[in-house]
C-alpha cells in the first residue's frame, strides 16, 4: 500500500483524500514518466506532490508471511514464526502477547516475519474412535 512518509503531510492530505484513494493514485501514476502525483479536485483546485514523499508498504496477508516488525500480529496467539541469528533460519511456533506487543519465547530481533498459525481440530469421525478405544 502507498503511503505518504512524512506524518503532518498526510494529515493535510487526509483532509481532502482518503488513505486508500492516495494508494490508487499512486499504483496508477508511480510507474509514469512524471515526477509528481497529481491530485485533482472537483473544485477546480489540483494538487501535485514528489514521487519522494510516497513510500510503498507491504500490506498485511492473514494468509501468508509478514514482515516483522513492520507489522505485528493483528491479536494475541500463537504464529509461525520465521526467525534469523542463532536460530539459523528455523520456523517455529511462539506466542504474540498484544499487551506486551512482544514473543513470549523469542526477542523481537530474532523474528523476520510471522504467518498466522490455523490448525483445524479434529473432526468427529477421529474423536469417535478415540472415544471408543477407552471404553
Amino acid at each position: 500500500m502507498w503511503k505518504i512518509k512524512d506524518p503532518e503531510l498526510k494529515r493535510k492530505m487526509n483532509q481532502f483524500i482518503s488513505d486508500e484513494d492516495i494508494n490508487q493514485l499512486c499504483k496508477k501514476q508511480m510507474k509514469g514518466i512524471s515526477k509528481c502525483i497529481f491530485f485533482f479536485e472537483d473544485s477546480g483546485v489540483s494538487i501535485r506532490i514528489d514521487k519522494s514523499f510516497f513510500e510503498e508498504f507491504p500490506e498485511y496477508n492473514p494468509d501468508g508471511w509478514n514482515p516483522f516488525p513492520a507489522y505485528r500480529p493483528p491479536r494475541a496467539g500463537n504464529y509461525l514464526v520465521y526467525l534469523n541469528g542463532r536460530f539459523e533460519h528455523q520456523i517455529r511456533v511462539s506466542y504474540f502477547n498484544t499487551d506486551y506487543r512482544s514473543w513470549d519465547q523469542y526477542a523481537d530481533a530474532s523474528v523476520l516475519a510471522f504467518k498466522e498459525l490455523k490448525i483445524e481440530p479434529p473432526g468427529e469421525d477421529v474423536l469417535k474412535f478415540g472415544r471408543a478405544n477407552r471404553e
